[in-house]
């Protein structure tokens, strides 16, 4: 029989220690930001994302039938729940929400978290704001929550939805050819956009254009300055003027230095109305986060207010940290007691347990051997003796100490601990 099913993982050990400290780092930025946590249902209805322009199609979901009939899919997405959540729970609440969430979403097919099935996202939403200053505290939080976790030198990709509508729209594109040059484009595929419009009606003006939106791609004032000089439209002009008014916020907050400009840039989530952005690490070529401003997705349950936010791609972000070493976990101390005489069983006990009320992780165990005090990670082993206790180091020194009142000996283990370190 095989038990094991593609695109789906077991977290062991040694790497949910590890997810847990990145959990409680990410968590603690949100929080600090006024970001309160909330959980929704590993279970939505399939209606939830119907109709939602380039979102997940219905194919890529996992659908069971409850026993009423009604089909239910775990959740793809956790920004469109949360869009439920304000829109119902939150109806009559003060605005701005401030949600974040760190939960899992499942797709059959996920180019964007190492090819798995399941992934989990850690983000934020700012819900009942349409400010600049709403789109600025989503890059610098982002920028900050990256930072937070070890990602040394964040790289964030600045693009707007509606820019390439608006270029499309002044350039006269017909409709049916909006879809392959928009991923032509996307791609930097100069060559693919020369043979493709070879084959379609376009003015000089407009060829001239679409080849050189491609090379449009870097430092935000200089490509802002190049999309400036184009005979575009006063809309298109007018969407640049925003965005360069964010890049004029992001560079007063020190942060130019960590974003680029795509005009190009393009989000497989259709629901996106204005700014768009990813976030990468230099020298690693995954992405780690996405968002952007979704000021249209709540229409779809009775209430239209602007909205913005991001999610964090946990597995990519482990993977890099992995490479990286980066991150540096809080590891407790693990401890290992172990007695000979069954008289001594209570004092382990209560040795163990006063080891743990100071912060350490330990078990009382008979017989372990080397691999297996490698395997649960044990870094010092106290074996009660008749008369005396020994203190090892996992491949280290060993200290003998007296054995005398009970409270005596946490002190002593401890002291020896830091003397040793």
């Amino acid at each position: 029989m095989n038990a094991f099913v593609e695109g789906v993982r077991d977290i062991l050990p040694a790497e949910l220690r590890k997810r847990r400290g990145i959990y409680q780092t990410i968590r603690e930025v949100f929080e600090a930001n006024a970001y309160r946590e909330v959980i929704t249902p590993t279970l939505e209805s399939l209606e939830l994302y119907a109709g939602i322009e380039g979102l997940v199609d219905k194919s890529e979901m996992f659908k069971v039938v409850d026993d009423k009939g009604q089909i239910l899919v775990l959740r793809p997405d956790l920004t469109m729940p949360i869009a439920r959540l304000a829109a119902s729970r939150f109806q009559d609440s003060p605005r701005p929400l401030k949600f974040s969430y760190l939960s899992s979403a499942f797709q059959s097919k996920n180019s964007q978290s190492l090819s798995l099935k399941e992934k989990t996202q850690a983000g934020v939403e700012l819900i009942g704001s349409a400010s600049l200053e709403s789109d600025l505290e989503m890059i610098l939080l982002l920028i900050k929550t990256m930072q937070s976790v070890g990602v040394e030198e964040p790289l964030i990709d600045i693009g707007h939805a509606d820019l390439i509508n608006e270029i499309f729209a002044d350039l006269k594109i017909a409709e049916k050819e909006k879809t392959e040059l928009r991923q032509l484009l996307a791609a930097k595929n100069k060559v693919g956009i020369k043979n493709y419009i070879k084959d379609i009606e376009l003015t000089e003006d407009a060829a001239e254009v679409l080849l050189s939106l491609p090379s449009l791609f870097g430092k935000p004032k200089e490509v802002v300055k190049k999309l400036e000089a184009m005979p575009l439209s006063t809309d298109t002009k007018e969407a640049l003027k925003t965005l360069d008014e964010l890049f004029n916020k992001l560079k007063e907050f020190e942060a130019l230095k960590y974003i680029t400009f795509d005009p190009m840039l393009i989000s497989r989530h259709g629901y996106y109305t204005g700014l768009i952005f990813k976030g990468y690490a230099k020298g690693y070529s995954n992405l780690l986060a996405s968002g952007g401003r979704y000021d249209n997705l709540t229409e779809k349950f009775g209430v239209e207010e602007p909205a913005v936010g991001f999610a964090l791609e946990i597995e990519n972000l482990l993977d890099y940290l992995n490479r990286t070493e980066n991150f540096s976990e809080d590891q407790e101390k693990r401890f290992l007691i172990s007695y000979q005489d069954n008289s001594d069983l209570k004092l382990a006990f209560e040795l163990a347990e006063d080891l743990r009320n100071a912060g350490f992780v330990v078990e009382v165990y008979n017989g372990a051997d080397k691999e297996y005090l490698d395997f649960q990670q044990v870094n010092f082993e106290i074996c009660l003796k008749t008369d005396k206790l020994e203190l090892k180091q996992n491949g280290g020194e060993t200290a003998v100490i007296e054995r005398n009142q009970k409270e005596a000996l946490e002190y002593l283990i401890l002291n020896k601990i830091e003397e040793w370190e």
